[in-house]
């Protein structure tokens, strides 16, 4: 198929490394257009190791934390009717696979397997290490979010457990243990393929908590109706459901509050260019398709979580639906070991996005001996230890991760994406091609991501707003 007839990103079929027998004519043009966006040494050939099924695992993994059990708050914070919401989060999911998918057309194009190297190619590389630093600090962030919500859930067990010490019992003992005996070697892997086994896990452990909401949903055991009151709603140890909120198609200003929250929660291309790098025989139409899975089959986990959460609780959902459930319900918690599970073998995949951030950034000031293979395994001794500081220091870290989410988060899905791609189809067919006026309806994307980004910083201080008024 010509590319000028596709409905999905430019394939390029014209540059020199993909068509080897190509019209030398026409090579001698897309290399006059711009010389410099031609591969300076990169081996086109690179051969990665992770299959299909496990890159689909990875990405899967790297965004169905524990992100997925706030989106019954969020229908719930805004009111929407059931369709708008399921429409907002099929948008949202499409959205985000586009330019994740953007991502890989852009390191096929040039031959690039860093987001420093793609913005090199783009706009030179003199300030290459903003974008490295913007996804070392964001990912950074969410590992600090990351090491305290599992030693929350943990110690969340512990009382359980008798004649241990109390000094063990401490938070700061726990993420202390926690990180020197699991995190660590954990995060020893130097590429993602090696996460296949615990990605599975992790996927697993997403499956039964869906799984576990659709049937609480369905088996009437926190149901409010007056003839059937659910074995769980007997006494008057949680919350009731309400749902005077409830309905089928409403939809105002509020669902803006529930497209961030969902948008936010679609967030892994800082992982985009990896994952290209290491998948087994990638190509822009194998990359795709794996992208294209992924996000079709989180969007069923999204849609479930998310529906099944409020057709239970409807208003009343807890930012975390796991905590609406009874104490008594041995599936909550086991759903709260699940989601331990979960948070546990996404870490790496974000570990390893602050990891390689602040890798290229610091290479770029001349602190190479970072990025040294021998330097790995005291890299991740400090950026663990560091982080888990962060976890037991900062009460307010959550505030800071959740503006980096709504800021910088929004600029790696909607708006890197578009400008890396965009200036390099530029660069490479000029501004006057076809190519380029084609594939600049990407550009769209930067506004909305600007609205998002907002919108997402707004919410975050009315709801701190609120939250002082109440106190």
């Amino acid at each position: 198929m010509s590319p000028l007839n596709q409905t999905g990103p430019l394939v390029l079929p014209l540059l020199p490394k993909q068509r080897k027998g190509a019209d030398a004519s026409v090579s001698s043009d897309v290399e006059a257009v711009q010389p410099e966006t031609k591969n300076r040494g990169i081996d086109n050939n690179h051969a990665g190791e992770a299959s299909f099924a496990t890159s689909v695992f990875n990405l899967l993994n790297n965004l169905a934390g524990a992100g997925l059990l706030t989106l019954p708050s969020g229908k719930a914070g805004s009111r929407t009717g059931y369709i708008p919401s399921i429409l907002i989060c099929a948008s949202m999911a499409l959205a985000s696979a586009t330019t994740f998918t953007l991502i890989g057309h852009a390191c096929d194009m040039t031959g690039e397997r860093t987001f420093k190297g793609l913005w090199s190619q783009a706009f030179g590389g003199k300030r290459a290490y903003i974008l490295d630093c913007i996804i070392f600090v964001h990912c950074f962030l969410i590992s600090t979010i990351y090491i305290g919500l599992l030693a929350d859930i943990i110690n969340s067990y512990l009382p359980d457990i008798h004649h241990l010490s109390y000094a063990v019992s401490q938070r700061t003992s726990i993420i202390a243990i926690m990180a020197s005996t699991i995190l660590f070697p954990l995060n020893l892997g130097r590429d993602l393929s090696s996460l296949r086994f615990t990605s599975m896990l992790g996927m697993i452990a997403v499956f039964y908590t869906v799984v576990f909401i659709l049937l609480r949903a369905l088996d009437g055991s926190y149901s409010i109706k007056p003839k059937k009151i659910g074995r769980f709603l007997e006494n008057d140890d949680i919350v009731k459901p309400s749902f005077s909120g409830s309905s089928v198609w409403h939809i105002d200003m509020k669902a803006l509050i529930l497209m961030c929250n969902v948008g936010l929660s679609f967030v892994a291309h800082y992982n985009a260019p990896t994952l290209w790098k290491e998948m087994k025989n990638v190509s822009p139409q194998s990359f795709g398709k794996m992208v294209r899975t992924s996000y079709f089959i989180l969007v069923l986990i999204y849609i479930a979580c998310m529906t099944g959460g409020y057709w239970t609780f409807g208003d009343t959902c807890e930012g975390n639906i796991l905590l609406n459930y009874h104490s008594s319900d041995i599936l909550a918690t086991i759903g709260q070991f699940a989601t331990l599970l979960s948070v546990l073998s996404s870490f790496p995949l974000v570990f390893s996005g602050a990891r390689e951030g602040l890798k290229n950034a610091t290479f770029t000031f001349g602190y190479s001996f970072v990025s040294s293979p021998a330097f790995h395994a005291r890299l991740v001794i400090i950026m663990l230890f560091v982080a888990s500081l962060f976890s037991i220091m900062l009460d307010d870290i959550k505030l800071i991760a959740r503006l980096s989410g709504a800021t910088m988060g929004s600029f790696l899905v909607y708006i890197c994406p578009c400008l890396l791609y965009t200036k390099i189809v530029r660069n490479t067919f000029g501004e006057k091609s076809y190519m380029y006026k084609k594939e600049s309806r990407y550009l769209l994307f930067i506004p909305f991501g600007i609205i998002m980004s907002t919108m997402g910083v707004v919410i975050i201080i009315m709801s701190l707003h609120a939250s002082g008024s109440e106190k």
